[in-house]
């Protein structure tokens, strides 16, 4: 099975990937640029009322940088290993979100270019800065989104130097929501794919839970953001303060690779059923149950040792996915939900994304507990 990855760029040289995977984003990134250009020829040879489009900001060049935003997306997930800003996120949606569907118009819609998804018209300018939502790629529980942040006085962003994993010390005041998701959260971080232009990337990374398990394809993201700072503790500043609120449709090719289930273990002394294991290009999602409560953990904020023990025989099942490449990364500390159930157990789910970009078929087994489930057995 192939990724959305496959699509990207041979610049990924040094990052997490095999030889094998860089030349299939090689190749993907070749045919990407030629279903491009053919399209554009298309359209320049089309009459004059097929070119609607959604109004645009002058000199975005958004086509020109496809490519670039596509590479933007693999570095945004290697990026994420280090110096990222954690992120918990409120995600029920409210009236205010449908009435502003209804009087302030629908989400803008986003289009697949070879299988990522590229929002059209989903940008907002306020005070000479411009935040676009550029692409998005994920699986049912699991995505990453790119935005570009666009300064017309790139003056503000002097001083500003990335560190030794490419992330910029930045940090934005910002928040997102998918519509009927449950819970969720993830990390976000800045960095620049072109330091020669006058913008820079804001990549968000985000694990979400839905009702009975729907997926969060085809629904609405809603991002909002009004400051951006530097991370400089008392030296830091504020670079940029604006209003921009945008909302597309979370629309992608999904990646997701079910595996077997339904196998037993325990954890800390309680009976463990997993219930479901699903890894993707981007993260890995576990379902099981768990032959315990939490109960009473005290004021929010504020645990005991004891209450985190407590959370801990529920919540701390380790998950472990290993790769090709014989690296593995942890999922044990993903964004977790626990659902108490009347006959005294505990529904629980971890979804999460990895901290590299992979191709599904790259993923060797998913590990929970002592069992090893192998994705070839999917």
């Amino acid at each position: 099975m192939t990724s959305p990855l496959d699509s990207y760029t041979r610049s990924m040289d040094g990052l997490h990937f095999s030889d094998e995977a860089k030349a299939r984003m090689a190749e993907g990134l070749r045919a990407a640029a030629a279903a491009k250009g053919a399209e554009k020829s298309a359209r320049a040879a089309a009459p004059a009322e097929a070119l609607t489009m959604p109004a645009r900001r002058p000199g975005r060049r958004r086509t020109h940088r496809w490519a670039r935003v596509a590479a933007g997306l693999a570095l945004a997930l290697v990026l994420g290993g280090g110096g990222t800003v954690a992120m918990a996120v409120g995600v029920l949606p409210n009236p205010a979100d449908v009435l502003s569907d209804v009087f302030g118009g629908t989400p803008a819609q986003t289009e697949l270019l070879n299988e990522v998804g590229h929002p059209i018209g989903a940008s907002a300018t306020s005070n000479g800065v411009t935040v676009t939502a550029e692409a998005v790629v994920g699986d049912r529980s699991n995505f990453t989104v790119v935005y570009d942040v666009e300064f017309d006085d790139p003056s503000a962003l002097e001083g500003v130097e990335p560190n030794e994993n490419g992330v910029l010390p930045l940090v934005a005041d910002a928040a997102c929501h998918v519509d009927g998701t449950v819970a969720g959260g993830g990390t976000a971080w800045f960095y620049d794919a072109d330091p020669n232009d006058n913008t820079i990337q804001y990549a968000e990374s985000m694990g979400f839970t839905t009702w009975n398990d729907a997926g969060i394809i085809g629904r609405t993201m809603r991002f909002s953001m009004d400051g951006i700072r530097t991370m400089e503790g008392e030296d830091s500043r504020t670079i940029a303060t604006g209003d921009w609120d945008l909302k597309f449709e979370m629309n992608y090719v999904d990646t997701t690779v079910d595996l077997p289930a339904g196998q037993e273990t325990t954890w800390q002394g309680a009976d463990v059923t997993i219930d479901a294991v699903a890894v993707s290009s981007v993260g890995v999602t576990v379902d099981y149950t768990i032959d315990r409560q939490i109960g009473d953990l005290g004021p929010s904020g504020r645990l005991s040792d004891e209450a985190r023990a407590k959370q801990d025989a529920v919540l701390g099942l380790p998950v472990t996915v290993t790769f090709a490449d014989g690296t593995t990364f942890d999922a044990t500390n993903a964004n977790t939900t626990a659902v108490k159930r009347d006959d005294g157990t505990s529904a629980v789910t971890k979804t999460v994304t990895y901290d590299r970009i992979v191709a599904a078929g790259d993923i060797v087994s998913v590990t929970v507990g002592d069992v090893e489930i192998p994705v070839s057995a999917a």
